[in-house]
């Protein structure tokens, strides 16, 4: 579920339905259904998997630290730092990636300017499987 995840800004809505279909894999995986009445969070320790979002932020980190640490010239670098022209349409702003990514620093506690310390920045933003 996490292919190419690294470049989607989520919605909440859209990180609640993964959810959901995690959940439902993670039953089918043993062989647990909803008439058992076993709660989430136990079905989740019993696995030893985290939640979906922590695992999507931690790939969008992971993702931006590479990109950052990049060459000057490296076309995903440029794009990162890109304003683009013109004016936006009317109505509430698309959910973008750099505004995914804030938020995400924001959780995690870091800045892009830390993305230099690979070792440093790994350790931080590590949230995902135990």
């Amino acid at each position: 579920m996490l292919y190419g995840m690294e470049t989607v800004p989520l919605t909440k809505k859209q990180e609640a339905e993964l959810k959901v279909a995690e959940l439902k894999m993670l039953r089918f995986a043993l062989e647990v259904t909803r008439m058992d009445k076993i709660r989430n969070d136990y079905i989740r320790g019993t696995t030893h998997v985290r939640r979906f979002g922590d695992k999507a932020r931690e790939a969008r980190l992971r993702w931006l630290g590479h990109v950052r640490r990049s060459d000057e010239g490296y076309v995903g670098r440029r794009m990162l730092d890109m304003d683009l022209p013109g004016r936006r349409k009317k109505g509430r702003p698309k959910r973008r990636f750099m505004g995914a990514v804030k938020g995400d620093m924001q959780v995690v506690g870091v800045t892009e300017e830390s993305a230099e310390d690979q070792a440093h920045w790994r350790r931080v933003i590590r949230c995902g499987d135990p």
